[in-house]
């Protein structure tokens, strides 16, 4: 015969009072059906766990120590109990978190932030992705939700994942802080006719690459050349230090960098779109919790068929390269 965990907090009950009619009014039971389960639980292990007297009632040898392992038993099991309602409130846990560098970093952090306030509990790991790939890394399990951006109108969706667009922003060139056209309120394309583009290469996401390059070419402006980077800090880097002008996105006016100023460019045609994707079929509480932090700038929506434009190289060049 097996035990159970009532059967050791009548035990418990009964160990602390000496008196069954106090345990069983402490227990909300009848005290017949209170010494039905001590005997039981007696039965179970073989052993007198109390001394019955016609006045007392004791604890045995046995029943002291049994006391001891009981009740660490029952502190145990509600400390599991405990656990378990609170993974199911979405308070512990683990939440994998990836994110493009170019994702607007304003709804991305403010949900991170507000996200460990609330169940600071729940372990937070992140992951930098390469531009180019969307939604692969949820598809492998790698990451539980994605911060990811793209360009309007390219189709950055898949039938299994669920999307949430965060923000949508316009470019802006960034241009050294002594620049011809540095004090300028905004300007057309056809104005950076002639300078020099630093921009981020072709190998680390050919469709960001691509549409950037016919963006330019609608608005009239042909770079004299073109030197490719391998991420947005480098680029702006070496605009600040002189060596030509990119096109960003607004939120990239939070990257601080002294020498550099921000002008919008009036026929930009292609916003940066931010959002948040993760895997339809997960049900998690801690992505459900998480989910309930982000803005609803717009309504989920089904993926659509995967664009192989996004299916980008993952590799990124470690050096400025300088295309004639």
């Amino acid at each position: 015969m097996k035990f159970e965990l009532r059967h050791l907090e009548a035990f418990v009950a009964v160990a602390e009072e000496l008196h069954f009619t106090r345990a069983a009014a402490r227990l909300h039971v009848a005290q017949p059906a209170l010494s039905q389960q001590i005997l039981r639980l007696e039965s179970a292990l073989g052993v007198d766990l109390l001394v019955r007297e016609r006045r007392r009632t004791a604890l045995s040898d046995a029943g002291r120590l049994f006391l001891v392992e009981a009740r660490r038993t029952l502190e145990q099991a509600r400390s599991a109990e405990s656990v378990a309602q609170r993974a199911r409130r979405g308070e512990l846990g683990r939440l994998r978190v990836g994110y493009h560098p170019t994702a607007s970093s304003q709804p991305f952090l403010a949900a991170l932030s507000a996200f460990e306030r609330i169940v600071p509990d729940v372990e937070l790991s992140l992951r930098e992705l390469p531009m180019g790939v969307l939604g692969q890394p949820l598809l492998d399990d790698v990451v539980d939700i994605a911060f990811v951006s793209t360009l309007g109108g390219v189709d950055c969706g898949q039938p299994q994942l669920r999307m949430r667009t965060l923000s949508t922003e316009r470019f802006l060139v960034a241009v050294p802080a002594g620049h011809a056209i540095s004090t300028q309120d905004d300007i057309a394309l056809r104005d950076l006719d002639g300078e020099t583009l630093v921009m981020l290469g072709r190998d680390v996401c050919a469709f960001w690459h691509d549409d950037l390059v016919s963006m330019c070419g609608r608005g009239a402006y042909t770079p004299r050349s073109i030197r490719y980077v391998g991420e947005l800090g480098t680029q702006l880097t070496l605009v600040a230090a002189g060596l030509g002008v990119a096109l960003v996105q607004e939120s990239s006016r939070v990257v601080r960098t002294e020498g550099l100023n921000y002008i919008p460019i009036r026929d930009a045609d292609r916003p940066v779109i931010s959002a948040a994707m993760w895997r339809a079929t997960d049900m998690s509480p801690v992505l459900t919790r998480f989910l309930a932090l982000l803005p609803a700038a717009a309504p989920e929506q089904h993926g659509g068929q995967p664009n192989e434009a996004m299916d980008c190289p993952n590799q990124r060049r470690s050096s400025a390269d300088s295309a004639e």
